[in-house]
């Protein structure tokens, strides 16, 4: 949300203040700056001050001029301009060649107009996007330098804050909110703005509209109507703040709306009074097969779910997340009803999930809105449209208010907080921070005091939230560092504590990063790795559609990090995520502990080898190989590899990993469908694995071998096997009819030459013969390798390579 320091000092005064002071002061007390930003146009060295030294008419206009421009340097500018106000001795904005004018971004270029050459153009305020005022061209200070550089010229850009606002702070989500904050931090006066505005309709409210609530999902409703409303464009004033604000200005009933919004935090909407069919509003569930086009211009079907806010015949407007067209004001608009409800923040949080729609009004819906403050708001947008509108008042307020009884006052123990926060704040101090928050103090005495709580503070349920808001306000630098402390108990196992740090060490070890990441994400994500969602575990009330289901998998947000890592042109980016999955089946959740690892582009390579293209074999045996040395560091039994398509790996590059009898996990290369996106050109190897398979075996003790004293004797083996056989298929034969003295068989090379045909293909196998006992005689070592090569060539078709 954001936020210009100037509008924050018409309520709280912070004209003393420094920005740094501002942020730091915010930030400390719990709501974070995310950035400062200084508002105005982005003007470069094409933007000066000129000055108008001839004009003369246009021999083919009648109503552009052909003038002379002084930019200074004894530089002249003839530019064509068809502004009312343009004269000989103006000073002026002017734009020369190349400049970029910042309303439409086009560039300025050599041009002419019916004839006449022009080398730039003077410009309005509303072009140099400092007003809407586009009734002529700037009129500058007359004591300006020629060729002044135009932003030297204008008054300097105001400072706005960008500000991350948490999900239980809807009381922050406006300018007075924050304001209240300072007012609290800085012991100051909060100053509200006018809302007073004379009925002078004539008539009564409930001549004009008759509101029916019906459902229970809206405590309160509130409507005013104004007549003879003059619609047009809002004051620049009003304009500007809107922008800073990141809002655009649309006229200036709609422009009153958002304002006060982002004013006091209140969504309001503005009806067309005449459209309304028999002038009701009624509030109601929708029902099923509606349907309403919203203001996006998009058909919206709506179930029994979603709260409309219709007249006699339709819905015109999705209540708290967005207005229909059909009753949307329009230029000829003269009869306004200005609607200010409060409605529940699980239904519209619900709605606007389930369209798919986020709007500033259902962003603070979602967070609950002050439910005293739809009154307040009502009257401030009135009071506004009659200012600047000359809107006419009717007499009275329709004010539907079935509101639950306020919440209980919440006992403040002052020993437990100083005990909690850690700080020895003296009583009156916690009770003036608190009075200073809006909290009124109804009881009190040496040990306890009791608080009412104000109606903005929906966040303030019991005893630790009021106790937090007396920390926050003291200023969260400023409490002491306190080392941890935990109770030793004895006998109490630790084991999984420690394999799984020992698991995450070892994944950094071989060159891995941390990931963390969210627990849920999107159907959509899911979708790309496993299209059955049938087991999915999906969350009744969502932050978001993008977070709408608990993760069955580790893999679509590795895959991501993975490949934003990559466009941010990381060479090798190498990441690993230890974290729970969920899934629902049969009625009843379940989780499990995964590890998640993989990585992109020369991951295996030494330094100096990362130039070549690296190949889909090179990266999938470098995974296969970081997951049979984590076995091996973990003690887990040595994992077996066996080929099985998957979903989001590429045919042929997919394994199961099976420990024991089961299988564990899967590693494989994504498909070029998941890559795409990051413009990855590079295989992206990844795996899963269940972490208790892996550290099953931690903390067990391996019986120590005594170091051999006799040398080794090594055989090399070079077969042609058919392709479907696998390598791990020949090592297991090899060991199966080897001797006991066969130590060690490994593969160094593979290889399919071009006079092989068939499907066949060479590889070549070290093996390592020893005994304990004696050194082995050649002819022991030739005999079993004889024994070998004819157990392969008769049980699996493998042939010895001689040439």
């Amino acid at each position: 949300m954001k936020i210009p320091v100037s509008w924050l000092n018409e309520y709280v005064d912070v004209s003393d203040m420094s920005t740094q002071e501002l942020s730091d002061k915010l930030t400390f007390s719990g709501v974070e700056v995310e950035a400062v930003e200084t508002d105005g146009p982005a003007l470069d060295e094409h933007f000066v001050v000129g000055e108008v030294l001839t004009c003369e008419p246009h021999p083919d206009s009648d109503h552009m001029h052909v003038c002379t421009v002084d930019v200074g340097g004894g530089e002249k500018l003839g530019i064509v301009c068809g502004a009312p106000n343009c004269r000989a001795g103006l000073k002026v904005a002017v734009a020369k060649i190349g400049a970029v004018v910042p309303d439409g971004g086009f560039k300025i270029k050599p041009a002419k107009l019916r004839g006449v050459p022009s080398s730039g153009m003077l410009c309005s305020a509303k072009e140099l996007c400092i007003s809407q005022d586009h009734s002529g061209i700037m009129e500058l200070d007359a004591s300006l330098a020629n060729g002044t550089p135009l932003v030297d010229a204008l008054p300097k850009g105001e400072t706005v804050f960008d500000l991350e606002i948490t999900w239980n702070r809807g009381d922050c989500l406006s300018v007075i909110g924050i304001a209240r904050e300072f007012a609290a931090l800085l012991g100051r006066p909060l100053r509200l703005p006018d809302v007073g505005f004379e009925e002078n309709g004539g008539k009564e409210v409930g001549e004009l509209a008759h509101v029916v609530v019906e459902t229970d999902n809206c405590p309160r409703y509130t409507a005013r109507v104004l007549t003879d409303v003059k619609d047009g464009p809002s004051p620049d004033w009003m304009a500007k703040r809107l922008s800073q604000c990141g809002m655009r200005s649309l006229g200036l009933i709609v422009d009153v709306t958002n304002y006060v919004m982002l004013e006091c935090g209140q969504p309001l909407h503005a009806f067309d009074h005449t459209r309304l069919a028999e002038s009701t509003i009624i509030v109601r569930q929708a029902r099923e097969g509606e349907t309403i086009r919203t203001l996006d211009g998009q058909d919206r079907k709506l179930d029994p779910s979603m709260m409309v806010i219709a007249d006699k015949n339709a819905p015109v407007a999705i209540a708290g997340v967005m207005g229909g067209e059909e009753s949307e004001i329009a230029g000829e608009t003269r009869t306004v009803l200005v609607e200010s409800a409060l409605f529940t923040a699980p239904s519209v949080k619900d709605t606007s999930t389930k369209l798919g729609i986020h709007s500033e009004s259902a962003h603070r819906y979602a967070r609950s809105v002050d439910p005293g403050l739809a009154d307040w708001a009502s009257r401030r947008t009135v009071s506004l449209l009659q200012k600047y509108g000359g809107g006419k008042v009717a007499r009275g307020v329709i004010d539907v208010d079935n509101r639950p009884a306020p919440p209980k006052p919440v006992v403040l123990d002052h020993a437990r907080a100083r005990a909690l926060i850690g700080m020895d704040i003296p009583t009156e101090r916690m009770r003036s921070i608190l009075v200073s928050l809006g909290l009124k103090v109804v009881a009190s005495d040496d040990a306890k005091t009791s608080f009412e709580i104000p109606s903005w503070r929906t966040d303030l349920l019991e005893e630790a939230d009021i106790v937090e808001e007396i920390a926050r306000m003291s200023g969260l630098d400023n409490l002491p560092d306190v080392a941890p402390g935990a109770i030793a108990v004895m006998g109490v196992d630790d084991a999984p504590f420690r394999a799984e740090n020992a698991c995450r060490e070892a994944v950094a070890a071989m060159g891995f990063s941390e990931a963390m990441q969210y627990s849920f994400l999107s159907a959509a994500e899911l979708d790309a790795f496993n299209p059955d969602g049938s087991s999915r575990l999906v969350l009744p009330n969502p932050v978001s559609g993008d977070f709408g289901i608990m993760r069955d998998s580790l893999l679509p947000q590795l895959v991501q990090s993975l490949g934003r890592n990559w466009a941010r042109q990381i060479e090798s980016p190498a990441l690993f995520e230890i974290g729970r999955v969920f899934w629902k089946r049969d009625e009843v959740c379940g989780e499990e502990k995964r590890l998640s690892l993989g990585f992109a582009g020369p991951f295996g390579r030494p330094a100096l080898d990362r130039r070549r293209a690296v190949s889909q074999e090179e990266s999938i045996l470098w995974l296969k190989g970081v997951v049979e040395n984590l076995c091996a560091t973990l003690h887990a039994p040595a994992p077996r590899f066996e080929p099985e398509d998957f979903a989001p790996f590429e045919n042929g590059w997919s394994l199961v990993v099976k420990i024991g009898k089961g299988a564990v996990g899967r590693i494989g290369l994504c498909k070029n469908a998941l890559r795409h996106p990051y413009r990855m050109n590079a295989p992206m190897a990844v795996a899963e694995l269940a972490l208790d398979a892996l550290l099953q075996n931690f903390g067990s003790h391996r019986a120590l071998k005594p170091v051999p004293q006799f040398p080794a004797v090594r055989r090399d083996l070079a077969l042609i096997a058919p392709e479907s056989l696998t390598s791990g298929e020949i090592v297991k034969a090899i060991q199966k009819a080897g001797p006991k003295t066969l130590a060690e068989v490994a593969l160094f090379d593979t290889f399919k030459p071009k006079n092989l045909e068939g499907g066949k293909r060479s590889l070549a196998y070290s093996l390592e013969f020893r005994s304990p006992e004696r050194t082995l005689t050649d002819d022991e070592v030739n005999a079993a390798c004889d024994k070998i090569m004819t157990v392969l060539k008769n049980s699996m078709g493998v042939e010895v390579r001689t040439a």
